[in-house]
């Protein structure tokens, strides 16, 4: 049934409602909003509105909605209207619930959309019970994030704050939320998390490394906990760097609270509002608070966790340099007769489990005494140096190890070489020394220093065969056969290879 009303009497009565609504006379492109809506989104003047000048954004995907899938478009279509948007005026932007309603005149149709800012259905008439629920809401949301961040890991970390910041921003009705960090001499900071609502423009990428001292106003407030500004117009002169920097970016209520990491300034979290002037309350302060020390026990946790992990790996680095000290020989650098010993007896087992032959040469420098007495200790080391790069560079094989075995005597294990190969290795060795041309006065070999060589080679069966007659005992057997050659060797001339 149509009301007998002129048009002027339903926009007038429709004007002052003080519930929050948009109206329009169906066809028309202008639209009014009613003393409750322009209270809402801080519009100061405003006679009408065009219907361009008002977007909406599809609360979940926020996604500008189409032409014809906004509420008016819907409406107007008949299709009746109750769902979410995010609204999104010249001044505010807020997250919705939009409601539609026809009203009919014996003159023209009016469309009517009930705008409901989320978290208005808490405020009733009794404030206490809806504040109560309010903090109820925020504490699970809060509660749900601890129990992710507790065990997060760095690779997670990135993620579960982006998402605790678009918790935060909706659960508040923000237009912005953020977190900073300050350099460790906190001269910079960058935004390194940011979440915006739909329709808001992000601002992250612009604001890296930025100069501390630029805003001074902003450091001296966050550095004793907290920067509160409900209407950015009256920051004071001394503020006028951080003023501007705020209206250029259309902020008019900003907060941010510090967090701490190792009882020193981490960064700050903070959020803002765009477009209309916002009183921060206790409980928007105290929430912030606790989102922000969340995340600073999260970084105080990780960073104790990297401190645990970084003294592991010197640990464990220690303890490889320890180890190495001690089965390295400190003179020569190869190695010594702790890593010789547990060396062959695995390449024992090693080698009868694989098929392979074994191989074993003991080395002894001639008259070696006698060049200590003559050109003196000193020199004694240095020769050492020289025949053990020298026995290194002879023996070509992966597996090969060659170790000091005692004053100035030397060994070689070879796993995998047979007889032949380990001739052809000492003959090499033989030689190599000789090309040292290392003077030698008590030498019987045109004077030069040379080298004696005991060596016992294995096929797989013979090596079995001595494993299973001496079995731990293996080991003692092949150097036992490998010594008697080598005094072989130093019986009959020196600079000889005996086997």
């Amino acid at each position: 049934m149509g009301l007998h009303l002129s048009n002027e009497d339903i926009f007038a009565v429709l004007k002052q409602m003080p519930a929050s609504i948009l109206f329009k006379r169906i066809g028309s492109e202008e639209v009014h909003g009613s003393k409750g809506f322009e209270r809402t989104f801080g519009i100061l003047k405003a006679t009408c509105i065009k219907e361009n000048s008002i977007t909406f954004f599809d609360s979940q995907s926020k996604q500008k909605a189409e032409d014809n899938e906004s509420p008016f478009s819907r409406a107007e279509a008949g299709e009746p209207v109750s769902c979410q948007f995010r609204v999104q005026t010249e001044c505010r932007a807020m997250n919705c619930h939009i409601e539609s309603a026809l009203i009919n005149t014996s003159v023209d149709e009016w469309l009517v959309l009930y705008i409901t800012p989320n978290g208005n259905d808490f405020v009733d008439d009794n404030q206490e019970n809806s504040a109560v629920v309010k903090h109820i809401a925020f504490n699970q949301l809060l509660t749900n994030f601890s129990s992710k961040l507790i065990n997060a890991n760095v690779n997670e970390l990135d993620s579960i704050i982006d998402q605790a910041l678009a918790a935060y921003g909706e659960f508040s009705d923000v237009d912005r939320c953020y977190l900073f960090e300050f350099s460790e001499n906190i001269e910079y900071m960058s935004n390194t998390h940011e979440w915006v609502a739909a329709g808001v423009t992000p601002y992250i990428d612009d604001l890296q490394d930025m100069p501390t001292t630029s805003l001074p106003f902003f450091i001296s407030h966050i550095s004793n906990g907290l920067f509160k500004i409900d209407d950015v117009s009256t920051i004071p002169d001394v503020g006028s760097s951080e003023r501007e920097v705020f209206q250029e970016q259309r902020i008019c209520s900003i907060l941010c609270v510090r967090i701490m990491v190792d009882e020193t300034m981490y960064g700050f979290i903070g959020c803002d509002i765009i477009g209309s002037p916002y009183s921060w309350k206790a409980y928007d302060i105290e929430y912030l608070r606790r989102i922000g020390e969340m995340l600073g026990n999260t970084l105080q946790n990780i960073r104790n966790r990297k401190a645990l992990q970084k003294m592991q790996l010197e640990l464990l680095k220690a303890n490889k340099q320890l180890e190495q000290l001690a089965n390295i020989d400190g003179l020569t650098g190869i190695a010594n007769r702790r890593l010789f010993d547990s060396t062959l007896q695995r390449d024992i087992k090693r080698c009868q489990k694989q098929g392979l032959a074994l191989s074993l040469l003991l080395i002894d420098v001639d008259f070696f005494k006698q060049y200590n007495d003559h050109y003196g200790h000193v020199s004694g080391d240095k020769v050492l140096k020289k025949i053990a790069k020298t026995l290194s560079k002879s023996c070509l094989g992966n597996d090969d190890l060659v170790a000091r075995y005692g004053g100035e005597e030397f060994a070689v294990i070879l796993p995998g070489t047979d007889s032949d190969a380990v001739n052809a290795i000492a003959s090499r060795i033989l030689r190599n020394v000789m090309f040292l041309d290392i003077p030698h006065e008590y030498s019987t070999h045109n004077n030069k220093l040379t080298v004696s060589i005991g060596l016992i080679s294995q096929t797989n069966d013979s090596l079995k065969a001595v494993y299973k007659q001496h079995r731990a005992q293996s080991a003692s057997w092949l150097i036992s056969q490998a010594d008697e050659a080598l005094y072989r060797a130093k019986n009959e001339g020196r600079n000889l290879i005996k086997s």
